[in-house]
C-alpha cells in the first residue's frame, strides 16, 4: 500500500503533518532529537518527510524505502 492511500494526511490542524514515517518499519522511535530511521540515522530530511511517499531513491537513503509496518 502506498502512503498516499492513507486517509487524512493532515490532522484537523493543517499545520500538523501526518508523516508516512510513522507507519514505516525502518523508523527509529524514542529519540527526542527528531525523526530518524535506518536510511537516515542522523535525522530524516525535512523535504523527504513532507513528500507523500518514499518509494523512489532519495540521496543518502542507502537503498531503504518506505515499507509499511504491520499494525
Amino acid at each position: 500500500m502506498k502512503y498516499r492511500e492513507y486517509p487524512n494526511r493532515f490532522c484537523d490542524d493543517p499545520k500538523v503533518a501526518y508523516l508516512m514515517c510513522n507507519h514505516c518499519i525502518h523508523r527509529i522511535k524514542g529519540d527526542l532529537s527528531g525523526p530518524k530511521c535506518k536510511a537516515f540515522p542522523d535525522g530524516i530530511p525535512r523535504d523527504l518527510m513532507l513528500r507523500e511517499e518514499h518509494d523512489t531513491p532519495y540521496p543518502g537513503d542507502n537503498g531503504y524505502r518506505f515499507l509499511k509496518k504491520e499494525e
